[in-house]
């Protein structure tokens, strides 16, 4: 008689002090996230912060003694505004600095957090250390495009990438595409000026040349540009942090420039508004699928541990969904793949040396 294999639970740390809504929002997104069984049976949710005020907050939201709720005190906050490297040298009794090195030490699998970008990517870098043959962190968004949705990065991580970066960030999103979005063989395009070969400069030219030297390793189907971007050309589009930041912030702004100005119509013509009624159901999927809180949270991949980064802006919705994420990352083990892929790519790179 065969054996049953146990179920196998996982860690998460979820900093509760970094986020521009504070560990009220943090620790109702537990609440949130065990009730919408994204927590499974056998895993466990560890809310990293100031203990006695977690607990108070955890009363509140009826998890205080949840069996998949443990607490891990952090007197220490990182603001927004703080700099990465007097958060690493200052700040190491923050939630996001015990958070980081509880996964350092293997207490747990994942990291959430909201709090400062750049410290996190600092912070992450040096204490949990990137994977063997990584040399820098990638953060990776779940974009919405016309039909589903499609990963993008780097979106802040690394705003100047070298075309071994480059061609780093494109196997590390196809893996992760396949976990987030469910698709087999993600078709990766390089972000340019162009789809025609030797438009976009030197750097993406060798970039160009490195994705096709992958060969079938890796699903690349060219160049890509702007028009391409939200279309359905491609389910990972590879760029620059600077470049990727851009996009990522110009889409926020235009959802909410979008959504104020047809408030406004609506509310000073009685024809809009019986428009607007007539359209309710149309806005309210295209709200669904725009919304930030869909997708709430954007990977640090690359690194040794996984990290999970949400906008400093989210409630709880967004902050329980980037736990979703973290969960789902871990139980499809991208880890162990992202390690391997990142070692073809580098073989490619060693067989491809760049003409000076």
């Amino acid at each position: 008689m065969s054996e049953v294999t146990p179920p196998v639970g996982h860690k998460i740390a979820l900093d509760c002090m970094g986020g521009d809504l504070g560990p009220a929002e943090a620790v109702a997104a537990a609440a949130l996230a065990i009730r919408e069984g994204i927590v499974g049976p056998e895993d466990t949710l560890i809310l990293v912060g100031h203990e006695d005020n977690l607990r108070l907050l955890a009363m509140d939201n009826r998890i205080l003694n949840h069996k998949r709720i443990q607490f891990r005190h952090a007197p220490g906050v990182v603001n927004p505004d703080d700099a990465a490297m007097t958060v690493i040298k200052s700040k190491r009794d923050s939630s996001m600095v015990i958070a980081l090195e509880m996964l350092k030490a293997g207490e747990v699998e994942a990291v959430v957090s909201t709090g400062n970008t750049k410290a996190l990517v600092a912070a992450g870098t040096i204490k949990v250390r990137p994977m063997e043959g990584a040399e820098r962190p990638a953060l990776a968004a779940i974009m919405p495009r016309r039909e589903g949705h499609f990963v993008l990065l780097d979106v802040g991580a690394n705003p100047e990438a070298k075309p071994e970066h480059l061609l780093h960030n494109a196997v590390l999103g196809s893996i992760y595409a396949q976990s987030a979005l469910g698709i087999a063989s993600p078709r990766v395009g390089l972000l340019t000026v162009g789809t025609e070969e030797g438009k976009g400069g030197a750097r993406i030219n060798r970039t160009h040349a490195l994705l096709k030297a992958m060969g079938d390793k890796i699903n690349y189907i060219g160049p890509v540009e702007g028009f391409d971007v939200f279309g359905d050309a491609c389910d990972v589009v590879v760029t620059d942090g600077f470049t990727g930041n851009v996009i990522l912030k110009t889409l926020e702004g235009l959802v909410y420039m979008v959504r104020d100005l047809i408030g406004s119509k609506v509310k000073r013509n009685p024809v809009y508004l019986a428009g607007g009624i007539a359209m309710f159901p149309l806005l309210r999927d295209l709200k669904g699928k725009l919304k930030p809180e869909r997708y709430g949270g954007a990977p640090l991949l690359g690194l040794g541990g996984l990290v999970m980064k949400a906008h400093g802006s989210s409630n709880r919705q967004g902050i329980s969904s980037a736990i979703r994420l973290g969960f789902e990352a871990l139980g499809h083990g991208t880890g162990h793949r992202m390690q391997a892929g990142l070692a073809e790519a580098n073989a490619v790179i060693s067989a491809n040396p760049e003409v000076v």
